[in-house]
């Protein structure tokens, strides 16, 4: 009951209208300013352009250089023996097919970031991982014993995805809180 408060008022004419807000308006909305896009190694370019200069030289580029490299056999004069020979060439056509892919993830990676479709782009992150754990998982074993520098088949694969999948998974990010606006493309 109001009427049981001392020093308050029940009449309808004092009481504070319901359609008046108890606090202005500023002080419910909190205004940030619009989220900014990334830059890769924060100095460079943004991530979308980022992403789509990684995909075209090192996942068509470079990955069609090394399937010629590895379809010229150049790798069989690293050994006399001709079951690391043997074994050199499974592995080479084993990291082919993973090349051979990753030109076709890097086709569909580009279409992603150019319509901006963070679901491809992320594949582009995903592939990248797998990648990075195929290749030693194929290479090291055959290389390790002659190869002088056969660590870097593991280090290398590493440093490569980690530099890679940064653009990739910020690039997403991007993409799935608007800071990226998807243009009207039927116009």
């Amino acid at each position: 009951n109001l009427s049981f408060q001392q020093g308050k008022s029940n009449t309808m004419a004092e009481r504070q209208p319901l359609h008046q807000p108890l606090l202005p308006v500023s002080a419910l909305v909190h205004e940030e300013s619009p989220p900014k896009k990334h830059l890769c190694c924060f100095c460079c370019c943004y991530m979308r352009e980022t992403v789509l200069w990684i995909q075209f030289f090192f996942g068509i580029v470079w990955a069609t250089a090394w399937l010629i490299s590895y379809s010229l056999g150049y790798y069989k004069q690293w050994a006399s023996d001709p079951q690391i020979i043997a074994d050199l060439t499974l592995a080479y056509w084993k990291v082919s097919i993973i090349n051979g892919v990753g030109i076709g993830v890097a086709v569909v990676v580009i279409f992603g970031a150019i319509y901006y479709k963070p679901a491809l782009v992320f594949l582009g992150a995903i592939y990248t991982i797998i990648e990075a754990i195929l290749t030693p998982i194929y290479m090291y074993p055959v290389v390790k014993d002659f190869y002088t520098s056969s660590w870097m088949y593991i280090v290398w694969p590493i440093i490569y995805g980690m530099l890679i999948v940064y653009p990739h998974v910020v690039f997403t990010y991007e993409l799935k809180t608007g800071v990226w606006e998807n243009p009207n493309f039927s116009e």
